[in-house]
């Protein structure tokens, strides 16, 4: 988290970053040193929350959590080749207020069943799982090969 003294460059020392030595903020040179070091291992954008924001994702997290999520994955074999072939989703009782995230890495799924998609940028397919007193199982539309 950055607060607007870390925004100041008018009377800091010049710094040398990827050979370029000029003033910089600390909220700068953070930037310019780890957004390179970031994209150099995943393709994903750097999405910025605001405080208030932040508040909101954690307590819906920690709710979440609460809910003792689990994912179990489907699997189907055919010779020496085995397959993801969808998952269940499940918590205790079956029901959580706040909505439990899959990742998919990869394709969708045959039927959303009431959930929401999420893909910012290149980053993988999150389905976001609405639990309200059942399990629910979904269906890969591209199987994953684990052979």
């Amino acid at each position: 988290m950055f607060h607007q003294q870390n925004l100041r460059v008018a009377d800091v020392s010049p710094t040398t970053i990827n050979d370029v030595t000029k003033q910089r903020s600390l909220y700068q040179m953070w930037a310019e040193t780890i957004a390179p070091a970031f994209t150099s291992l995943v393709d994903w954008p750097f999405v910025n929350i605001g405080n208030d924001d932040l508040f909101d994702y954690y307590t819906a997290r920690m709710v979440k959590d609460q809910c003792n999520p689990t994912t179990q994955l489907l699997l189907s074999t055919s010779g020496n080749t085995t397959q993801i072939t969808g998952f269940i989703v499940d918590c205790t009782g079956s029901t959580c207020p706040e909505p439990i995230p899959v990742t998919i890495p990869g394709g969708t799924v045959t039927d959303l069943q009431g959930s929401t998609t999420e893909q910012i940028g290149n980053d993988p397919l999150t389905l976001w799982v609405p639990l309200s007193g059942s399990p629910k199982t979904f269906t890969l539309t591209a199987p994953i090969s684990l052979s």
